[in-house]
This record gives C-alpha cells, structure tokens and sequence, in this order.
C-alpha cells in the first residue's frame, strides 16, 4: 500500500510538460514508458518515501538541463542540413557546427556526472550502483521492444 501511495504521488507530483512542438512525436506513449520507467525505478532502488521525492524532483531538473542542451543540438543539426541540401555547404560553417555540437555532447555527459554523484545525499552508493544499472538495461529493453515492433512478422 505505501508504495503504492509513493507511486501515485511521484507520478502527480513529477508530471513533466510535455513539448507541443512535436519533438517527442508520440508523446503519450512515451508517457506510459516515463510512468513504467518511475515505478521500476522505486522497485528496484528500493526507495523510501523520502527519497523517491528527492530523487525525482533532482532527476527531473537535470533532465530539464539535458532537454535544453539538445534542443540547442537539434537546431544546429537542422541549420546543418539546410546548409548541405542548399549545395552551398561552407566548410568552415560545417566544421565549426561540428565542433559546437560535440561540445555539447561533451557537456550533456558532464552534466550526467554531476547528477550522478550529487546523489550520494539521496542514496546509498549501492543504490546509485543500481540505478546505473537500471538506466542501461531498461533502456536496452525499450529499444528491442521497439526493434522488434518494427520487425515484420514472420
């Protein structure tokens, strides 16, 4: 029953907004994938009221950082192929565009870092560990699923 009621409030609580410019294409599903991610999340960390609120409210600003930093990505990659498809491809514009968006590859992993080890006032190291592992394999799950919707059947 308390977890639960830790579910419930994590997910009211921690809604994010969603973009209406379309950028996350089918967003309610991807909804329903954030919704399952949370819940998983609290399983398997074990997380107590406590820190599920912490936690949640931390991750849920950094991701707002890693947003705006692709964002910034994505614009200069659609500047990049208006410049390609016009058949006037500068080499210097190109390169510096390069140069700009693996500087903020460089700073969304940085920013990563950083959140990582701000945790250690919300879990414990072992709980960090699993979290570590959580994100690599749920994320791996979700993109077989996705692989093999796309597969025809056979």
């Amino acid at each position: 029953m308390k977890l639960l009621l830790i579910v419930f409030i994590s997910l009211i609580i921690f809604n994010q907004t969603y973009p209406q410019d379309g950028r996350r294409g089918d967003w309610p599903r991807m909804h329903r994938v954030e919704q399952l991610e949370r819940v998983k999340l609290i399983e398997s960390l074990n997380l107590s009221e406590e820190q599920t609120l912490r936690f949640f409210a931390r991750r849920n600003e950094h991701r707002k950082e890693i947003e705006s930093i692709n964002k910034k990505i994505d614009e200069i990659m659609e500047e990049m192929y208006k410049i390609i498809n016009s058949g006037e491809a500068k080499e210097s514009a190109l390169k510096k565009m390069n140069e700009e968006i693996l500087s903020l590859r460089e700073k969304i992993e940085s920013k990563r870092k950083q959140f990582i080890l701000s945790l250690n006032d919300i879990l414990t190291t072992e709980q960090i560990s699993k979290l570590l592992l959580f994100e690599r394999r749920f994320h791996e799950e979700i993109r077989e699923l996705i692989i093999n919707r796309r597969r025809p059947p056979r």
